[in-house]
């Protein structure tokens, strides 16, 4: 298991990035300085993201924008690391609960990097854990 600093640090091969191993693409960005209709949007977005996975009945804990999220300099410094400023400056955090996994905190909590196409959508691009 690596934390997140060792992430933030690592030029390694990035395994968490959801899009087909893929940064979003910078030019296909619109500027998000609110998180205005991402609560809505992750009913689509999660269920998408743990499909493969056994995860029912979450509950999101935490939305940050990413430079204010919990611990930004790691998860901050991990967008930065792996998909340059712009992306992160763009990108919110969100934290969710899946609570069947309680009381194992590693376990019950998953985070996810999300942002805004030009189309208006919400997506996530990054996925620790």
């Amino acid at each position: 298991m690596y934390s997140q600093i060792a992430f933030a640090e690592t030029d390694e091969g990035v395994p968490f990035l959801i899009s087909n191993g893929k940064c979003p693409d910078s030019q296909n960005l619109e500027p998000v300085s609110s998180d205005k209709g991402l609560l809505n949007a992750l009913n689509t977005i999660i269920p998408e993201v743990y499909k493969n996975q056994n995860y029912k009945g979450w509950k999101v804990e935490t939305i940050a924008h990413l430079s204010e999220s919990p611990h930004p300099d790691a998860y901050y410094a991990m967008a930065k690391n792996y998909c340059g400023e712009e992306i992160a400056n763009n990108s919110w955090f969100v934290e969710v609960l899946f609570p069947q996994y309680l009381p194992a905190y590693d376990a019950s909590h998953r985070q996810i990097f999300v942002t805004k196409n030009k189309q208006g959508q919400w997506f996530a691009w990054f996925r620790f854990y």
